[in-house]
């Protein structure tokens, strides 16, 4: 349509403006496509497109940080499998010990050597046990205080004394012999110290932990019938006075009376470490001698104060222990049962299983073991039972509580389904949750007479090592799980990234053809823009013709 020339609307330029416009808003798309390598950098670019990526996006991240997590469950894994390799290595050296104090060439007190490397290797089975973790994840001490514990039994020949050849010469000697248990020493003297005066002190007798204290107790009542052992309650006070290691509080004890330290207090006793006596001292005495210039004990005295046994049943066990002869029981073949093998008449509540005889003969019934005086009953025996009859008179039990097992879940998916977690288990490998804290000499120990407790042990060592070995095999198993995990992850994340770059990365080849063309536009309607302003210059060649 042919148009009348007129200067108040150039339509030419007007036109030639929005076509500029549009060219360059899509050169500016295409630029920022370009730069950011993304073709949807709004929602505007493309809102369906956009909404998927952003949920592969999603799914993306969150694979990549499972895969991370699967890894991290890898390190884990590897180092508790590594502390239980260590503790496997340190198991089969105590087998090699087992066998060798089970050799008969072996005396008790080579037995007792042996002993101690044992009791070392299982202190630090337990120390691994209590201190392996992983980012503040304890490993291998089991989870006691989310899972609780179980109880596990060590059995062993009750402590019921007989007659000890050592010490029954005579009728004023005892007839049993206690031992001490204390971590502190304690200096025992003639009661008549308490009379005496620092200048006059009376001789100590030092005993240490597992020394015999039998001669300083009160007279022991033990009731063999009745299967009952009554300790000794406290130190025979009437003839003897105890001491242990106090720490001394110079500005509670110590005055300055004309410029020489004195005691404050009725009485006060020293330990003097190198000649082996006690110093009573009064109130009021100098006790300068003892003391540093800052009031503090020399190194050769111990300030003491009185100690006496405690008195009731609980306290008692860690205060003394009988050191005595120990009964014997039988198997079916009439063969010995140590006291570590005792273990396998019981389950694992405790209870008594059978199979065991109080003497050689035990092809007769009336040599048979109980479990209760019921059971007797059930088995043909009448009233009264022998109380020997009964396994509660031969046998002690002692339960230690261990923490159940570990678990903890790795959570290697981007969802939170149950099926993206993967639980992995550690069973307590303390001393006692692999059954060998009962080869420490605080508990049965492989010291005796014949051997039979070493020889007991081997099997008690190899089932450990069996236990170690599974623990060790399931973790072995899930690591390699983890692994094959790992790889499908990444695997996965590879193709859900490919798959969101087809529809959020810029194709750069096929951008920079638009580009170009967009340019070309672009230059052109620069170009119609400025012959449109040009054209109304005709009307001033008409004005001015």
């Amino acid at each position: 349509m042919e148009k009348s020339m007129v200067v108040q609307h150039n339509m030419q330029a007007m036109n030639a403006n929005r076509m500029l416009g549009i060219t360059t808003g899509q050169a500016t798309h295409a630029t920022e496509k370009l730069s950011s390598g993304y073709k949807i950098n709004r929602a505007a670019d493309n809102a369906a497109g956009l909404a998927i990526s952003e949920k592969m996006r999603k799914q993306i991240r969150g694979l990549t940080q499972a895969s991370t997590n699967a890894e991290d469950g890898v390190s884990c894994v590897q180092t508790a499998e590594g502390a239980l390799a260590e503790i496997q290595d340190m198991l089969q050296r105590m087998n090699e010990l087992c066998v060798q104090a089970a050799n008969g060439t072996n005396s008790q007190t080579d037995r007792q050597y042996i002993q101690d490397e044992i009791d070392e290797l299982i202190t630090e089975i337990d120390r691994i046990s209590e201190t392996t973790k992983f980012n503040e994840l304890y490993l291998l001490k089991g989870d006691a205080e989310n899972k609780g514990y179980i109880n596990k039994y060590v059995e062993n020949y009750l402590i019921l004394p007989t007659e000890s050849t050592l010490t029954s010469a005579g009728t004023t000697s005892p007839k049993y012999k206690f031992d001490y248990v204390g971590k502190t020493n304690l200096y025992i003297a003639d009661r008549s110290v308490e009379d005496s005066s620092v200048n006059q002190p009376g001789s100590a007798f030092i005993v240490k932990n597992g020394q015999d204290i039998t001669q300083f107790l009160q007279k022991e009542t033990i009731n063999n019938a009745a299967g009952t052992v009554s300790y000794p309650a406290s130190i025979n006070t009437d003839n003897y006075m105890a001491f242990e290691n106090k720490t001394l509080d110079p500005k509670t004890m110590v005055k300055q009376v004309n410029g020489v330290n004195t005691s404050s207090i009725p009485d006060m006793y020293i330990f003097d470490t190198e000649t082996e006596v006690i110093y009573h001292i009064k109130e009021g005495e100098s006790i300068a001698d003892y003391l540093t210039d800052d009031k503090q004990m020399k190194d050769r005295y111990r300030y003491v104060e009185e100690y006496s046994l405690p008195t009731t049943s609980d306290e008692i066990e860690t205060a003394i222990k009988v050191n005595e002869t120990r009964a014997v029981l039988y198997d079916a073949d009439g063969n010995q049962v140590s006291g570590v093998a005792l273990n396998s008449y019981f389950d694992r509540n405790g209870n008594y299983t059978g199979g065991l005889f109080k003497t050689l003969q035990s092809t007769t019934a009336d040599d048979e073991i109980f479990a209760s005086v019921e059971d007797a009953k059930k088995h043909g025996l009448t009233d009264p039972i022998d109380p020997v009859r009964t396994i509660t008179y031969w046998t002690s039990q002692v339960v230690t509580k261990v923490p159940r097992e570990l678990e903890f879940d790795l959570h290697v998916g981007s969802d939170s389904n149950i099926e993206n977690k993967i639980t992995t288990t550690i069973e307590t490998v303390s001393a006692a949750g692999i059954g060998i804290d009962m080869l420490h000499s605080k508990k049965v120990g492989i010291v005796d007479v014949n051997g039979a407790n070493a020889t007991s042990a081997v099997d008690v060592v190899g089932e450990s090592l069996i236990a170690v070995s599974r623990q060790r095999s399931a973790l072995g198993a899930v690591q390699n799980r983890l692994e094959h995990t790992i790889k499908n992850l990444d695997n996965v994340v590879e193709n859900t990234t490919e798959a969101e770059a087809t529809i959020r990365d810029t194709d750069m080849a096929e951008e920079m053809v638009k580009y170009s063309n967009l340019q070309i536009l672009q230059q052109a309607g620069q170009s119609m823009l400025a012959q449109a302003n040009q054209s109304n210059q005709g009307v001033m060649t008409l004005l001015n013709g």
